[in-house]
């Protein structure tokens, strides 16, 4: 016979790992004063996870959910290219944003444990460097 058991640790489906995952990150932010700018914000070049802002300072949030440690953390997944892409995504939007704004780049790693996301946070994870030889370009 069947029982349930409230404590058994449960599975997520994938797709769902990753709303449930954005909605808790945006309430990470949200509990520290942070207002919402705008979610899974669509442009020309990729999409940003999460756009945050408290005060004048602006964060482009990448967030990673995992629920098995397999892959390794989702913090490990935010490689060079990533954060490049990142920093291309930052500049457009911050094309768009008042003058004196000050942009942020943050990591948020979600890990389910079956019952709840255990949250790392990375706060201003990477900063761009502008190339000495060509300073239109980006590096990491």
């Amino acid at each position: 016979m069947f029982r349930w058991n409230p404590f058994a640790l449960r599975k997520i489906a994938a797709s769902k790992l990753g709303r449930r995952g954005e909605s808790r990150a945006a309430w990470f932010y949200r509990l520290r004063g942070y207002r919402i700018v705008a979610r899974n914000l669509r442009l020309r070049e990729g999409e940003i996870d999460l756009v945050v802002r408290r005060g004048r300072t602006i964060a482009i949030v990448e967030v990673k959910a995992r629920q098995s440690v397999g892959t390794g953390e989702g913090w490990e997944a935010v490689d060079q290219q990533k954060r490049l892409r990142l920093i291309q995504l930052g500049d457009r939007y911050a094309a768009q944003s008042p003058p004196g704004t000050v942009l942020r780049y943050d990591i948020l790693s979600l890990f389910w444990n079956g019952r709840r996301f255990v949250v790392t946070h990375f706060p201003d994870a990477f900063r761009p460097v502008s190339d000495p030889v060509r300073p239109w370009k980006w590096r990491v």
